[in-house]
């Protein structure tokens, strides 16, 4: 089993092609892709790194720290992958180009054939965001993990040219970026509390205010910030700052 063995724990490329599966689906869903299609996304999500078996067993645990040279030579692994599948035969030669593609941007810069644009299809774009996603929001050798939206934030502030706006979109409709019960600052530096989502508007949930600008307790306070267009969230709060 080798480099995908799924007892390498939480840091295992296992584990990380299973989370990134989870989010694909929620990226296609946010596409209104049809059910037919996020089911594609989930298997292409899960084997997109099966290229990994070709290179040594600790290079899967995606904690790690690397050095300059063997992130080189990592940059390989999209072709074995895409050598891996290739020969599952015709019937997936959509799946060996998602896995060959996976790191492919559109503006060029990605690897390995720095393929551009329409090159790429929408399938492997949906992979990659998830990718990176799933790799934010979980903890790496040189950083923490990011909350969903900052890792949301950091993607749209560094990745826009690399992803078409459509599967962006995706990605903020798809996932909770404020789960119920996060804590977030609102611009007028109220520190309030998600009740509820609004799918049309993702990132204007209905919050509870825990506390006015003036860091004052407030009880039974609402806002629906669909609904208010003077009001929304400027920043997420963690547990830690409350305290």
């Amino acid at each position: 089993m080798g480099a995908l063995d799924v007892r390498g724990g939480q840091g295992s490329l296992a584990t990380h092609c299973v989370h990134a599966a989870v989010f694909a689906v929620r990226i296609a869903a946010g596409m209104s892709l049809p059910r037919t299609e996020q089911a594609k996304v989930a298997l292409a999500a899960l084997v997109h790194d099966v290229g990994m078996v070709r290179f040594p067993p600790d290079f899967a645990q995606v904690e790690r720290s690397f050095t300059a040279r063997e992130r080189e030579e990592l940059k390989r692994h999209p072709d074995e992958s895409y050598k891996i599948l290739s020969t599952l035969g015709p019937a997936y030669t959509w799946l060996a180009d998602v896995a060959h593609q996976e790191h492919e941007r559109d503006d060029g810069s990605g690897y390995p054939r720095g393929l551009s644009g329409d090159q790429i299809v929408e399938m492997a774009r949906i992979v990659a965001l998830a990718d990176i996603y799933e790799s934010l929001t979980h903890p790496r050798a040189h950083r923490k993990e990011a909350i969903p939206f900052d890792a949301v934030r950091q993607i749209l502030a560094t990745e826009r040219r690399g992803f078409s706006e459509r599967v962006l979109k995706g990605l903020i409709t798809g996932l909770s970026l404020f789960p119920v019960g996060s804590l977030v600052r609102l611009n007028t530096r109220e520190v309030a509390r998600v009740v509820g989502s609004n799918p049309a508007f993702p990132l204007r949930p209905v919050v509870e205010v825990l506390f006015d600008a003036a860091g004052e307790r407030v009880t039974g306070r609402r806002i629906d910030l669909a609904k208010s267009s003077l009001q929304y969230i400027a920043d997420s709060v963690t547990v830690h700052e409350m305290l």
